[in-house]
């Protein structure tokens, strides 16, 4: 049960996010943070990239309330790291938004603060593979070969999320599911963090499926972040699928589109003899859309990402 103060605390963090949307045009424009059409990118006119803003500002003050008075003494330590780690990776994005990184020190950056995570505390690194549906496990070793595997699944989620932010709706509807089935197994002191989130992007959608303000890197980096070591720390969590809240293969499905999407777009660019982290418009939204149309290839991916998950997920309501 979420109590009386996270709900408070969810409600402040949702009415921030609307003052802060609200005032986007201006807020992003002193920033520098705002996103002009071009030949590729097909919006009307310059637009505000307002997640990291929204994170930093909204998410991450709440949060540290939350982790400090709220949250059991057990807890404090892990989503601290899980907070700092966020407000870095939303600063990595933000400096994206304004200054275009390379995507060598955007790796690098990557590497590090996931790195430092999982050396930091073991909740942060998976050092077995539990399969729950074939009932088998995997295990990765000694403790740095744990590391750099979750090190290198998190760059991967947060570049494939990245690549997924090419049409309004699609990376907070994908986060918002994951954050409502992340939810159904999280330990309860998670709870609170993830109204909070929800809370943010419940407002961002609102905005975002208008037209009026983009993620941006900052929201898209921040974002991922947060989900992916949040569904590491739930992994690491005691339940009933072989002793884990969630399986590894659960885990798997859970993020599986808009991985598997980054991983065939690697491949191809690579083929061709781009850049991996080169822009165009084969990412599998771009042919939903071709096909269904938007807001219709949206809906299509959203229930193609989520759905499978939420029914596995449903087993244990």
């Amino acid at each position: 049960m979420i109590s009386a103060i996270s709900i408070s605390a969810s409600i402040f963090s949702g009415a921030l996010t609307l003052l802060l949307c609200l005032y986007s045009k201006q807020i992003c424009h002193v920033l520098g943070i705002m996103d002009v059409p071009d030949a590729r990118k097909q919006h009307r006119s310059a637009t505000p990239l307002m997640g990291g803003v929204a994170i930093e500002l909204a998410l991450l003050p709440v949060a540290a309330f939350l982790i400090l008075f709220v949250t059991p003494p057990a807890w404090q330590q892990p989503l601290l790291i899980w907070l700092v780690c966020t407000a870095a990776m939303t600063l990595v994005g933000l400096a994206d938004d304004r200054h275009t990184l390379s995507a060598r020190d955007r790796l690098m950056i990557s590497f590090l603060v996931f790195g430092s995570a999982a050396i930091v505390s073991p909740l942060f690194n998976i050092r077995v593979l539990t399969f729950d549906l074939l009932n088998f496990q995997i295990g990765l070793g000694t403790g740095w070969i744990a590391i750099i595997f979750t090190t290198i699944c998190c760059v991967g989620l947060v570049n494939a999320v990245n690549m997924a932010d090419g049409k309004n709706g699609l990376v907070i509807g994908l986060c918002i599911g994951w954050l409502i089935l992340l939810a159904l197994r999280a330990p309860p002191a998670f709870i609170p963090m993830i109204a909070v989130l929800l809370a943010i992007l419940t407002i961002l959608l609102m905005f975002n499926l208008r037209g009026r303000l983009f993620l941006g890197d900052g929201g898209a980096y921040g974002l991922a972040s947060a989900i992916g070591l949040l569904a590491v720390m739930v992994y690491n969590s005691p339940g009933v699928h072989a002793g884990r809240a969630i399986a590894a293969d659960e885990l798997m499905l859970l993020f599986a589109v808009p991985v598997i999407d980054s991983f065939r777009l690697t491949f191809v660019r690579m083929r061709r003899g781009q850049s991996p982290m080169a822009a165009d418009r084969d990412h599998l939204h771009h042919h939903l859309q071709n096909r269904f149309g938007w807001p219709g290839g949206l809906v299509v991916y959203l229930l193609m990402a989520l759905v499978p998950a939420a029914g596995v997920f449903a087993v244990d309501l």
